[in-house]
């Protein structure tokens, strides 16, 4: 008798360990798909919520061999901070490049360009080149007064402006359009001049722009150059 119910004891118990035992395998089970999920997440690239909007292309006036900041205008319209380190400036319609290029904030502006260099040629008579404080940047905050430690910062907070440099800008007398022209160097110290990349882009509506995230691939803003951007 006393077996019997030892026996009937022994039924009774097994299927609750057995229940326990699954339901702490479960638990187990649980926690390491959700540690491996959560790192999984922690690595994930993610893009600012900047937003960003076109505010026009700066000809510096339109003035033959002055030297101002020259190239496409952007504003941070809200959202969120902005770091040009990791903008991208793709751009189609180009006369040169295969009708196509992409400018990152580290590729530098020519000195064939730039105010006060060595290289720097004679002008044509409608264009425009750069400061000298573009040197070494394609990408910088935009406006007047600015000193060259705020030049230098690539954070843009809400509400401020940042210019993609193009080379000059040409207006329209020796062609139907006004121009952007892009000149990029190879960084040779033997040869600083040395291109590998170079276009005009005309501002007639037909040249597309695109401005991404180089880690995430965010598109910011694209668009079309338009004559009415120019200011």
């Amino acid at each position: 008798m006393v077996m019997k119910e030892m026996q009937e004891a022994e039924h009774a118990v097994s299927p609750v360990v057995g229940v326990m035992l699954m339901l702490v395998v479960t638990i187990i089970i649980a926690a390491v798909v959700s540690s491996f999920s959560t790192s999984l997440t922690g690595e994930v690239e993610t893009g600012s919520d900047a937003q960003v909007e076109l505010v026009g292309i700066s000809s510096g006036g339109g003035q033959p061999r002055t030297f101002e900041q020259i190239g496409v205008v952007f504003e941070n319209a809200g959202g969120g901070t902005l770091d040009l380190r990791n903008l991208k400036f793709y751009m189609t319609g180009s006369t040169g490049c295969q009708g196509a290029f992409t400018l990152t904030y580290n590729d530098p502006v020519s000195l064939e360009y730039v105010e006060g260099s060595p290289y720097l040629k004679g002008s044509w008579r409608s264009r425009v080149t750069l400061t000298k404080n573009a040197t070494g940047y394609r990408m910088q905050r935009f406006g007047s007064g600015l000193t060259i430690e705020e030049l230098k910062n690539p954070i843009i907070e809400p509400g401020e402006r940042f210019i993609i440099y193009s080379e000059f800008y040409m207006a329209p007398s020796w062609s139907p359009s006004a121009q952007l022209g892009f000149k990029v160097d190879r960084g040779d110290p033997d040869n600083p001049i040395d291109t590998w990349a170079s276009g005009a882009i005309a501002i007639d509506g037909g040249s597309e722009y695109t401005l991404s995230d180089t880690k995430t691939g965010v598109v910011y803003s694209s668009g079309y150059l338009e004559p009415e951007h120019i200011f």
